[in-house]
């Protein structure tokens, strides 16, 4: 079987986790709450609850389970879980070459958050990187004018883009 057929039989057992609204919507709500929590504490004292983080990451993986057990459909979320360790190793890697610039809640922020995104939209994951990156980027620019500071909490950006990426396919 020639590869782009793979890909469209995997793009079409997609479909069945795009359509389901109550999935989406339902890993919104656990992004929102995540959102709230993290955002306010990275801004004010630069770390993410791992509790938060953790409590989230569980929720993701329930909404994601049921919603593949209930459709039938398991590519999507192997897709999704492929994705997420792809990326908590891209991020792990920043991490071990500095830390400093990415930090260690931020290595684990991604791992619900790329799940949640992936598994509805894998295609999404690349533009909610490039997303949190640009903000991210635009951000440090600003406090470093600004104050001259060139500490830049990243979670926020990562939260809000995943939170972009997955209202807009509700």
């Amino acid at each position: 079987m020639p590869l782009h057929e793979g890909v469209v039989r995997l793009e079409g057992s997609m479909e069945s986790a795009r359509m389901n609204r109550l999935t989406v919507i339902a890993l919104v709500v656990v992004v929102t709450v995540l959102m709230m929590v993290q955002v306010p504490l990275d801004l004010r004292k630069h770390r993410l609850s791992r509790g938060a983080t953790t409590w989230a990451a569980v929720a993701v993986a329930i909404v994601v389970a049921v919603d593949a057990w209930a459709s039938g459909a398991l590519a999507p979320a192997a897709v999704g879980v492929m994705s997420a360790v792809v990326v908590v190793g891209v991020y792990w890697l920043l991490h071990r070459v500095s830390p400093r610039s990415l930090g260690w809640g931020d290595v684990l922020l991604v791992a619900p958050l790329t799940l949640a995104v992936a598994y509805v939209a894998v295609e999404r994951v690349l533009w909610w990187q490039l997303v949190a990156a640009t903000t991210g980027a635009a951000h440090a620019v600003w406090v470093r004018v600004r104050s001259g500071s060139t500490h830049v909490p990243f979670g926020p950006h990562l939260l809000v883009a995943s939170w972009l990426m997955l209202v807009a396919s509700v």
